[in-house]
């Protein structure tokens, strides 16, 4: 029997699918030791605190506004 430790805990875990091609995107851009999952976090972390600047969004796929 193999044990993989302790789960971890206070994390909720969502499943996503990107289009062909994210996968390698991310990982050409993320820092040296960043996991994929630290990478989505941050992401996900600066998208909400944008769009909570702009009083959110009420469209189902907004795009993130352009520089």
């Amino acid at each position: 029997m193999t044990t993989r430790g302790r789960p971890k805990i206070n994390f909720d875990n969502i499943p996503g699918r990107f289009p062909e091609g994210t996968i390698e995107r991310i990982d050409a851009v993320r820092k040296e030791r960043e996991t994929r999952t630290a990478f989505l976090q941050k992401a996900v972390e600066r998208e909400i605190a944008r769009r909570e600047r702009v009083g959110g969004s009420s469209k189902a796929f907004d795009t993130p506004d352009e520089p």
